[in-house]
């Protein structure tokens, strides 16, 4: 017979992880930030460099830091119904 289920500490180290690896992102989107926003640059492409930034690039990772944080909200109640499941 088939076995199903999940390790549970497993599933809160990985969920640990996900929100460790998002909270790096959003800490690496404020020190780039302030690195543009703290040289001198002036002309067409700088304001190209900067627009994409704000608009294109740092949503994009915002993106990514979603999916971090629900995969982390996942991986915990996955936990939870496995432990639910297991004191049944």
């Amino acid at each position: 017979m088939a076995q199903l289920g999940a390790d549970v500490e497993q599933l809160d180290v990985l969920s640990r992880k996900f929100d460790e690896e998002a909270q790096k992102i959003e800490a690496t989107i404020s020190v780039i930030a302030s690195q543009i926003e703290g040289i001198w640059w002036q002309g067409p492409d700088a304001d190209r460099f900067c627009n994409d930034w704000r608009t294109v690039d740092t949503i994009a990772l915002r993106q990514v830091v979603q999916r971090l944080q629900t995969a982390a909200t996942d991986c915990r109640s996955q936990a939870a119904q496995q432990r639910q499941v297991s004191q049944t």
